[in-house]
């Protein structure tokens, strides 16, 4: 049964092979601390984003309330970014399987005295941290040796270098961020209903701008056409001074020459603020999912880009990291892949003088 634990730092999917009867808030625990050994817990697994709702540790998984046990159950908790780094060397030496406090957990998970091997990590708040690993011997692990993460040590893929050889092979590795010249949306670009708008604006406004919110866009993708008309005055021109009759270039009456995007609804799917999150919210499970599909396809929408509120920021800071991930999540979902798509991404915000901005971006296929 697969588990997926929502952290402040991501979701982890957890692997269990015991009957579902018998999962307790311990198995979990103990299959955590498997691949995280130093794992320590802020807040206990929950069955809400906000983590006051612990799971009762005296019984089973099965007999919480409100729990259906199924694969890809989510509960949440919050962890120390510093403590849950991998351990990809060994298994676990320590744990009390028999001890079902999560503070005597993460105690018992502390490296043994005989580890003297540490690794250096960034913390979230910029500091750099050391922590433990099984492994007294580096060189039984050639990924730490490796030039780059994942690969040989450079004598063991060649006894002798140059420097354009090693230049010419790191700069397979180097990836180089372009901007995308082109739009995938036409001249015409978006249209937003401003009711719509205005209605995603009072909840930023009640809360000053300081707590995140997206919703989706609802609307249709507008072809438009470009008339031959001209090309037709062209040639009775033609026709009116003497000349003959031109052959047609093209056998299309009309081609296509860009699209707009026509916003007409907006919906926020339940969601949580969470300034933890590395988006600013929690999504949360939507029940209605399917009935706003629906809905949207009798009125002839569909789902054509999403919108984030986000708060004040510096200049040129646009979009943080999890943005721009959600938001080319989204484009590739739209396009079907990395294709070009009129799939738009919005941001709302406040000027410096409390002015509202929206303005509408859409990430490059390099992104996607």
């Amino acid at each position: 049964m697969i588990i997926r634990v929502r952290t402040n730092i991501g979701i982890w999917r957890v692997t269990i092979t015991s009957p579902q009867s018998s999962i307790t808030t311990q198995t979990i625990l103990d299959t955590i601390a498997q691949t995280r050994p130093h794992v320590v817990y802020e807040a206990p697994l929950s069955l809400d984003p906000k983590c006051s709702e612990p799971i009762d540790t005296t019984r089973p998984l099965c007999e919480q309330h409100g729990v259906q046990m199924r694969d890809g159950l989510m509960i949440y908790c919050k962890v120390d970014s510093s403590t849950c780094a991998e351990n990809t060397v060994g298994n676990n030496n320590g744990g009390n399987t028999n001890d079902t406090n999560m503070s005597t957990t993460a105690a018992a998970s502390e490296p043994s005295s005989s580890s003297t091997i540490t690794k250096r990590i960034i913390a979230k708040d910029g500091t750099i941290k050391l922590i433990h690993t099984t492994d007294t011997d580096p060189s039984n692990n050639k990924s730490e040796l490796g030039f780059r993460k994942g690969l040989m040590p450079l004598r063991d893929i060649k006894k002798s270098w140059t420097l354009n050889e090693f230049t010419a092979m790191d700069d397979k590795y180097n990836f180089k961020i372009k901007r995308q010249e082109s739009s995938f949306v036409g001249v015409e670009g978006l249209h937003l209903e401003s009711g719509a708008v205005e209605s995603f604006q009072n909840y930023l406004r009640r809360f000053q701008f300081r707590q995140q919110r997206f919703g989706y866009l609802y609307g249709r993708f507008v072809e438009e056409e470009e008339d031959t008309q001209e090309e037709e005055e062209e040639d009775r021109s033609h026709l009116r001074q003497g000349g003959g009759a031109r052959m047609p270039q093209k056998n299309e009456s009309k081609v296509k020459k860009n699209k707009k995007v026509i916003v007409e609804a907006i919906y926020e799917p339940p969601q949580e603020a969470d300034a933890d999150a590395a988006e600013g919210f929690v999504m949360l499970d939507d029940d209605q999912e399917e009935n706003v599909e629906q809905v949207a396809s009798l009125l002839g929408l569909r789902k054509v880009g999403w919108i984030v509120g986000q708060p004040p920021r510096e200049t040129g800071f646009q979009f943080s990291a999890a943005e721009v991930i959600m938001a080319a999540e989204l484009q590739l979902e739209c396009a079907q892949g990395v294709e070009e798509t009129p799939f738009v991404t919005v941001r709302c915000t406040v000027g410096d003088e409390g002015n509202v901005i929206v303005e509408a971006f859409q990430v490059s296929l390099q992104c996607m």
